[in-house]
């Protein structure tokens, strides 16, 4: 009885304490209740149907690079040095400097109601593109920085519905519509442009947006399929009262496969399809789209066959490959490609002086090697090789390097992934894009490039300094210039350097600053008479 009724007190005693004892802490002087206040999640709200992405960007340039673009107004395309009077006429000289500050606004809207399931998404971007204080009170895009503003200035990107049969996008998706157009397997809906730009050809043959339909899956691998017109025009009409539309038409068919933890290559084949007679516009009413162009090459780098109202076709055949880009296996990561181009356009202009038809074979490859050195993705050392075939008479019957969609757009095509401020153009930009060479066939004389670059992160994912030297060359000797002027084929050496720094979560601010020492590809060309350099100033935010 004794021993029963000391063991009850013992339980009276210890059975309160057990039952309103608070719990042992969870995190520094945070307990049990106190955290699930704070962290908990059972009352957060419902996934919203509307989603917004937002990306403002604004860039401060001085430069001696000086465009004069005529006929886009507010817009200076293409190579510098091309020539006076042609594309953007951009001159590099004594008294050349320029001044100006752009700016970029671009909204992402997407709408996914929850009566669909999960089976449809639709899609809307907008780009509203100006120059500070350049223009108001009227319709054209590219402006509206002026006093007073009043513009309408908005520029359709995107314009599509995404259909997810099994309601996983990464499993199969469908796009119907205005859609991002890049030469990547991978969705650009559910992947990051850095490595949109680092896979398949790196936006080298293609990097724009189109109208069309695009099914990109990840059953048994890594799947894309497309259709795009590219641009359409009714070019019987007035000789023979034939309103029949006729396009320009890309097909694509890639498969990637993933040959072991982060790393993928893959196959692709394209197809090109021109039946317009070189009466589509790539800029509508202004300058027309195709090879035999003449307005066109100067604003994007490409080279003028020799033909008239040409119709044709071109077959790409290429493969790629990445491994770890993202580190996520090793402190080492690269990537690369093979593009094989391959085609043949006609003169269909009756009575024509020029030639009857051109062929096309060019070859195009490119490696990156990378290696993490540092405990952030800041800390990075790469070396960057690409090489393309070359072609040393541009009139003759036979083009001999790459064609890329720069051929049809302006531009088309834009190689994101060089790390250079001038000798290829600055990727962070609005409506200024000039290099000393705009497309990786460098005017139809083909390229052999280096880029070398290392970065650091000096704090720690907030600010990073990268520094980088590129070295460009021709393939082929060019032509003398009109004078008979002889010229070599280096292009250029540039040394460059960039200090960025991360205010918040995507919202960085940058300086970068660049110089090239010309090459004797630029000897006789009173367009180019300096040295070009040039000094940026750029704010970004993404918002999401």
């Amino acid at each position: 009885m004794r021993t029963t009724t000391i063991t009850l007190c013992a339980l009276a005693w210890l059975l309160p304490a057990t039952t309103w004892a608070s719990p042992p802490p969870v995190g520094p002087g945070l307990h049990y209740p106190e955290w699930l206040e704070k962290n908990g999640r059972s009352d957060d709200a419902e996934p919203s149907e509307f989603k917004l992405i937002n990306y403002f960007f604004t860039r401060v340039t001085a430069t001696n690079q000086l465009g004069d673009p005529a006929g886009l107004k507010g817009v200076s395309l293409g190579p510098i040095g091309i020539g006076q009077d042609v594309g953007s006429g951009t001159k590099v000289g004594p008294n050349t400097t320029a001044f100006y500050v752009e700016q970029r606004w671009i909204p992402v809207l997407s709408y996914s109601p929850n009566f669909v399931d999960g089976l449809a998404t639709f899609r809307a971007q907008f780009e509203v593109d100006y120059q500070w204080g350049q223009a108001a009170n009227q319709i054209q895009n590219n402006q509206g920085g002026g006093f007073n503003a009043d513009q309408v200035n908005i520029q359709t990107k995107n314009v599509n519905v995404g259909l997810y049969p099994t309601r996983n996008p990464y499993k199969l998706a469908i796009f119907v519509g205005t859609q991002s157009v890049y030469d990547s397997p991978y969705d650009p809906t559910i992947t990051s442009l850095t490595d949109i730009t680092r896979t398949g050809y790196k936006l080298t043959f293609f990097g724009s947006d189109a109208t069309g339909v695009s099914v990109y899956s990840r059953l048994g691998g890594i799947w894309k399929a497309s259709i795009l017109p590219l641009g359409s025009a009714q070019p019987d009409k007035a000789a023979d009262n034939d309103a029949r539309f006729s396009f320009v038409w890309l097909g694509t068919l890639d498969y990637a496969y993933q040959i072991q933890p982060d790393t993928v290559v893959g196959l692709s084949y394209w197809h090109l399809q021109d039946d317009t007679k070189g009466a589509a516009f790539a800029f509508e009413g202004l300058v027309k789209s195709g090879p035999g162009s003449t307005g066109l090459f100067p604003y994007t780098g490409t080279s003028r066959f020799n033909i008239e109202n040409p119709s044709g076709n071109v077959e790409y055949l290429g493969a790629h490959f990445h491994h770890n880009i993202n580190f996520r296996t090793s402190d080492f990561g690269a990537s690369g490609f093979l593009m094989v181009n391959l085609g043949k356009f006609t003169n269909t202009k009756e009575d024509s002086l020029l030639l009857p038809e051109v062929s096309i074979a060019g070859a195009t490859a490119n490696l990156e090697l990378m290696y993490n050195f540092g405990k952030t993705d800041g800390d990075l050392i790469t070396l960057e090789g690409m090489v393309t075939s070359g072609d040393s008479d541009l009139g003759d019957d036979s083009f001999t390097s790459a064609f890329t969609l720069n051929n049809y757009g302006i531009p088309g095509a834009v190689w994101f992934n060089h790390k250079t401020l001038i000798l290829f153009p600055f990727t962070q930009t609005v409506s200024n894009y000039t290099g000393a060479v705009t497309d990786v066939s460098n005017q139809g004389y083909g390229l052999m490039t280096a880029i070398a670059a290392a970065s650091y992160d000096l704090i720690p994912y907030t600010l990073n300094l990268k520094v980088g030297a590129a070295y460009a060359q021709s393939a082929v000797k060019p032509p003398p210039t009109n004078l008979g002027v002889e010229r070599g084929r280096t292009v250029g050496l540039e040394v460059n350097a960039e200090l960025k720094w991360t205010i918040r979560y995507l919202m960085t601010v940058g300086l970068h600053v660049g110089y090239m020492s010309a090459g004797n590809f630029f000897d006789g060309n009173t367009q180019v008479v300096r040295d070009p350099w040039a000094a940026f100033t750029t704010f970004t935010w993404y918002a999401f």
